[in-house]
């Protein structure tokens, strides 16, 4: 009986011992089926991250995702630096006292001493820097905002004796706003003037101007930057209309003062002291109170239309614009204006892609503070009342891209306006009026009073080449040349039509950090 008490019992335990060891192997079971589950999920998990960051990878970048790289971010907002370290060099052969900018309606005649002493100088103030905010205010408006500094600002202080210490000064400085929705675009602030040409699309912010070093770039480009309000509507991709309005002001025979052929008998003598064309600020106004202020009552008015086609692999921009202007001045108790239309164009095509580019651009009508010359606007008649003086100006120009590095550039430009005058007896009014005294023009040191010589046409043949000798993470340095002969032709009056010209040659060196 004992033993068989003791095979049962020994039966009973080793029944229970294999009971518990099989729930011992479920539990275990379960625990491996729960952390396969967990190692399946990781691997889930780990391939919607990669394929994440494959379209990532792949979609174009937007200035408004999370920090793109080479910007910064700051409470929501992009920031993009730019701008570049210049130092230019310039040789001239007849002496126009200018730096960076050559001034083509100034080139001196023979009468001038300064025609026959050339000028050479060295400048870094195209040095320029600017920074561009961008931010989302909604999933369908962007905001931005954009500033660019240089320094061609030139206060009374400044000076190049010693410290050369030229001031800053602000190029532009504006808000544009964007609804992606409706395809509208706002813009307030300073930037360039609508009728300025782009190379895609209505761009306040920049401007398809040539590729030159000489700051006044090539007659036939005409261009200003203005505060001012603008509006575009894109329609689709291709079409762009926009409207602004921006502030007005008249350049008048002389540079905001009446031409004056003889101190006693011209038109200063005659019409002075009743006449009023500009006023001078007074102090505390943030005026400089030597700068003339015109009679200005109503913004200049810019319609402009973009047109950028489909043309395969090819780059082809078409643009063109009507502007409207007034002009006013008070004489003898009574006032008078005129108002003016001009109109112009714009054609950037890219021949062979990334290879090579042409421009041409055209212009016609009462132009004469947008030209690179410059030419006045408007002149007087005996009576007070103004005539306008209407500009023609053409540009064409070439870029060679020869090599991921080089870039050979060649363009051609004029700016001329005809005479417009009134004769009344033996005082000359007007512009281009033949009987201006023109007998010293061609005589060194001979009075200021034989020499009128009124601008009637400027033109330009310029060529040069940029070459990038240094790219990398660190930014770029590049290094150009660039001739240009420039000439200056007078309208005939008493003693004959005076010309003139002038070689000049341009070097820089240019660093882009950003």
């Amino acid at each position: 009986m004992k033993i068989l008490w003791g095979i049962l019992l020994g039966s009973v335990a080793l029944s229970a011992g294999q009971a518990f060891a099989a729930d011992d192997a479920q539990t275990e079971i379960h625990a491996l089926q729960a952390r396969l589950k967990q190692l399946e999920q990781r691997i889930d998990d780990q391939g919607r991250r990669q394929q994440a960051q494959a379209k990532i990878a792949t979609k174009a970048p937007s200035p408004f995702d999370p920090c793109p790289a080479g910007k910064v971010c700051y409470k929501g907002v992009t920031l993009t630096f730019g701008g570049w370290v210049d130092f230019a060099g310039i040789y001239r052969s007849r002496n126009l006292a200018s730096d960076t900018g050559s001034v083509y309606a100034f080139i001196p005649f023979r009468q001038s001493k300064n025609f026959n002493t050339p000028e050479t100088r060295f400048s870094a103030r195209q040095t320029r820097f600017s920074l561009l905010a961008e931010a989302d205010a909604g999933a369908d408006t962007h905001l931005a905002g954009y500033g660019e500094i240089d320094f061609e600002g030139a206060a009374q202080t400044a000076n190049s004796v010693a410290t050369n210490s030229f001031n800053p000064r602000m190029r532009q400085a504006s808000l544009e706003i964007d609804r992606t929705d409706l395809g509208l675009h706002f813009l307030a602030g300073q930037s360039w003037s609508l009728n300025a040409p782009s190379r895609v699309g209505i761009d306040p912010r920049a401007v398809d101007a040539p590729g030159v070093i000489d700051f006044e770039s090539v007659p036939g480009f005409l261009a200003a930057r203005q505060p001012g309000v603008r509006v575009w509507k894109d329609f689709g991709p291709e079409f762009k209309l926009a409207l602004s309005a921006e502030n007005a002001a008249t350049s008048f025979v002389g540079g905001n003062v009446p031409f004056v052929g003889t101190p006693a008998t011209g038109p200063q003598g005659v019409l002075n002291p009743n006449l009023l064309i500009n006023l001078t600020g007074p102090g505390g106004s943030f005026f400089n109170n030597a700068n003339n202020l015109s009679l200005n009552r109503v913004p200049d008015v810019t319609i402009k239309a973009a047109w950028d086609p489909r043309l395969g692999p090819t780059k082809f921009h078409a643009e063109g614009w009507v502007l409207y202007r007034e002009f006013y001045d008070r004489f003898n108790f009574a006032s008078h204006n005129i108002g003016t239309v001009s109109y112009g164009g714009h054609l950037a095509l890219e021949v062979i892609p990334k290879t090579v580019d042409l421009t041409f651009s055209a212009a016609q009508g009462a132009l004469g503070r947008f030209t690179a010359a410059p030419f006045p606007d408007v002149t007087l008649r005996q009576d007070g009342s103004m005539q306008v003086l209407p500009i023609t100006a053409l540009q064409a120009g070439a870029v060679w891209h020869t090599t991921p590095s080089l870039d050979l550039y060649a363009y051609a430009g004029l700016e001329k306006t005809r005479a417009t005058f009134s004769n009344v007896g033996t005082v000359p009014f007007g512009y281009g009026n033949p009987l201006y005294n023109n007998t010293g023009c061609n005589i060194e040191n001979s009075p200021a009073a034989t020499c009128n010589g009124n601008t009637s046409e400027v033109r330009q043949y310029t060529a040069g080449f940029y070459d990038t000798v240094l790219k990398g993470d660190y930014g770029a340095v590049k290094f150009g040349v660039q001739y240009s002969y420039n000439q200056r032709f007078a309208f005939a009056g008493v003693g004959g039509a005076p010309k003139t010209d002038d070689h000049i040659v341009m070097t820089q060196v240019r660093y882009y950090p950003f």
